[in-house]
């Protein structure tokens, strides 16, 4: 039998699911109330709000949770009172509502995170809903003052929309259920074969023990053979088969409908509009749509900060609106569609649009501009620091917000656009892949090294000669039967040739690739084909590198690190300039040799690059014994090392090197995920010449760094 705690903590989860799911609908149903045009509407939806708030009060009653039970009760109050009137709740009450939604909200955060609530949080809300029920009743104390609207940055968030869990359906894990019962039926089949396979080789055996064998003998072995080799190829494609439906359902699993990323967009836009004076509504299409859930949290942050520029950018004031002939009432639009492998996501507004004449000043521009330029110009947008506008308030004025959204977007392997709309107002499109899982990917070689470039965003590879390459306004560009394009080396770009190095006069293959709405032409070493990839993110310690937007292992077991395509796309012009060192930057006239040791083979590779690109040779271990049996027989100049590893770590192999007499004054960089005072000292104190975080790894500083203690 179950333990009265167990149930009670059983019971408590279920509660506070619940209470995430109830705060939302009672957001959106409240919105619904006031954007409701006739009186029969409201009522309606206030007597569902009646329902709802009734019975999420007899689930708090049950788990007692006080303070939830007290706001719910008052809310029940308020919306009997008005039933019986048969009035709709004005203004005032809305947003009174609105903020006890918000308190309960908040109170299933704090439950969610194993806090138990005070009646005392939730104290102040119930007075509030007490006293417009019947203001004698409120103990004999004046309510307190309803709070001022809140500005952008005090919007209600929910950060556990699209937590770490989610609901899947009965039909869809019958299906996973019945996917996986096909593949352990194959597991004996393959057993089988296995068996017979060994009973063959046996019988081979055994005549080749006797020296010699009939006919019939060895007409039978070839026929068991034959057999065999039929059965494993008609069962490996009904392998093949389940294994790609049961990876279809996985994959249904995991989506959500896309409205899930846009839970509390209308609160944002009704709040800041109140708050700014103006008046505007929110609109969603495509929220149907099913979307990878990983996808979606990605989404969620970027959708609130366009939907809070269209509000405190596009949309007018009502007598602005008025004097352009549009409807008093602004009208922002978010919509989602699908085409082929990707997720097409538009946050569109009938505001005024973006003010070309400032984005053009603050990019040191004054004469007019042809229409192809002017695409380019709007796209400075996303750059950071950049605004247009007049004053920095709260609501905006900081150059921030779309910087975060192209970064956020781009680190989903995806692209931002942005566009005017001709009849008035600002579109942006954020394309993305339908899942982060996954990727299909173009394997390609660049000077020695193995990458890979999603083909989602690759249009065809051509061959380019060296009379194909010219300058446009000191540009390289490459002339092809298809047009002329801005080219990339990517050698040079990734810092793996040196600048000045000439481009060989040898037929080279270019990839043309189209991202954020520019094609570039790409020119590679080599490209050896596609393949479908396990897609793994380089976390948040290499979040700066912004090169590369994950890593894979390819099917021969090669790590492969992923190209960032928007930032190669929006690198042709600047292709001179190599972010990261080249070779004749080192201040010696000999390659030092640098040692790094990491137990993650993606960091490993990752640190290896940009050593490599520096001009260092590079040689790696999996742990500090490795790597110390690879200082007894080579030599290095600096050793790089993480310092959780297990076997030896980064500090017991840093004490190792101290105490030889050969090795003692070999240079020493830690790099770590630990971030406290007391990691740093122990790292210093155990000998090490510099130590670094990962969580703010900077190439540039990195290499400095070598540079220095070498």
């Amino acid at each position: 039998m179950m333990k009265a705690e167990e149930l009670d903590r059983q019971l408590l989860k279920i509660f506070t699911q619940e209470v995430r799911e109830r705060s939302c609908d009672m957001e959106r149903m409240l919105i619904g109330i006031e954007e409701a045009e006739g009186a029969d509407e409201k009522r309606r939806l206030q007597d569902q709000l009646l329902r709802m708030a009734h019975s999420l009060k007899g689930a708090a009653g049950l788990v007692q949770v006080r303070g939830i039970e007290s706001i719910c009760h008052w809310m029940e109050e308020v919306l009997t009172h008005a039933s019986k009137e048969g009035s709709a709740l004005d203004r005032t009450k809305l947003d009174l509502l609105l903020r006890a939604a918000d308190a309960i909200a908040e109170a299933g955060r704090l439950l969610a995170g194993g806090e138990m609530l005070s009646s005392a949080g939730a104290e102040g809300v119930a007075l509030e809903l007490q006293a417009a029920v019947a203001p004698g009743m409120s103990h004999g104390s004046a309510p307190p003052k309803p709070p001022s609207p809140p500005a952008a940055h005090q919007v209600p968030v929910r950060s556990t929309d699209l937590d770490g869990s989610m609901r899947v359906s009965a039909d869809r894990l019958d299906a996973l259920l019945h996917r996986s019962g096909e593949l352990l039926a194959f597991d004996a089949v393959v057993r089988a074969h296995a068996d017979r396979a060994s009973r063959l080789r046996e019988q081979a055996r055994r005549l080749r023990t006797v020296g010699s064998c009939s006919e019939t003998e060895t007409a039978g072995i070839e026929t068991g053979l034959r057999e065999l080799a039929a059965s494993l190829r008609n069962d490996g494609r009904l392998m093949h088969s389940a294994v790609t439906a049961l990876d279809h359902e996985v994959r249904r699993a995991r989506t959500q409908p896309f409205a899930a990323a846009c839970k509390g967009l209308e609160r944002i836009v009704r709040d800041m509009a109140a708050h700014a004076g103006k008046s505007a509504a929110l609109e969603i299409r495509g929220g149907e749509i099913e979307i990878d859930r990983s996808i979606l949290a990605g989404l969620q942050d970027s959708l609130r900060h366009l939907v809070r520029n269209a509000v405190a950018h596009g949309i007018q004031s009502p007598e602005e609106r008025r004097l352009a002939g549009k409807l008093e009432k602004g009208r922002i639009v978010v919509s989602a569609s699908v085409s082929g492998d990707r997720v097409q996501v538009v946050v569109q507004d009938d505001g005024r649009g973006l003010d070309t004449a400032s984005l053009r000043k603050l990019a040191g521009q004054t004469d007019s501009i042809e229409s192809e330029e002017e695409g380019d110009l709007l796209q400075r947008i996303f750059e950071p620091g950049i605004s247009t506008s007049a004053s920095v308030n709260r609501l905006s004025g900081r150059g921030i917000g779309l910087d975060i959204v192209r970064r956020a977007v781009e680190d989903m392997r995806g692209t931002a656009n942005v566009a005017q709309v001709p009849e008035g107002g600002a579109a942006f499109t954020l394309t993305l892949p339908l899942t982060l899982a996954t990727v299909r990917a173009l394997e390609i070689h660049v000077a020695g090294h193995v990458l890979t470039i999603d083909t989602s965003s690759v249009e065809r590879v051509i061959r380019v000669a060296a009379e194909d390459i010219g300058f446009e306004q000191d540009r390289p560009v490459v002339t092809t039967g298809a047009g002329t394009f801005p080219l990339v080396d990517l050698a040079r770009w990734l810092g793996l040739r040196a600048a000045g190095e000439p481009i060989s006069s040898e037929a080279r293959p270019a990839i043309i690739i189209r991202a954020g709405g520019r094609q570039t032409a790409v020119l590679v070493d080599a490209v050896a084909g596609e393949q479908e990839l396990l897609a793994r993110s380089l976390g948040p310690r290499l979040q700066k590198v912004r090169r590369y937007c994950g890593g894979m292992v390819l099917h021969d077991g090669r790590i492969a690190l992923l190209l960032n395509t928007s930032l190669l796309a929006g690198a042709a012009p600047e292709t001179h300039a190599a972010p990261i060192p080249d070779a004749g930057q080192i201040a010696t006239s000999e390659r030092r040799k640098v040692l790094v040791v990491d137990d993650s083979k993606y960091i490993r590779t990752l640190v290896r690059l940009i050593l490599q690109a520096a001009g260092y040779d590079v040689a790696m271990a999996s742990d500090g014994q490795e790597a110390l049996q690879h200082l007894r027989h080579h030599e290095v100049d600096v050793v790089v090392a993480d310092v959780d590893m297990p076997a030896m770590d980064g500090l017991e192999l840093t004490q190792a090197i101290r105490s030889s007499d050969r090795l003692a004054g070999l240079p020493i960089i830690l790099i770590t995920g630990r971030e406290a005072a007391e990691d740093r000292a122990r790292g210093l104190e155990a000998g090490a010449n510099a130590y670094f975080a990962k969580n703010r790894f900077d190439a540039h500083q990195f290499l400095e760094t070598v540079s220095q203690v070498v």
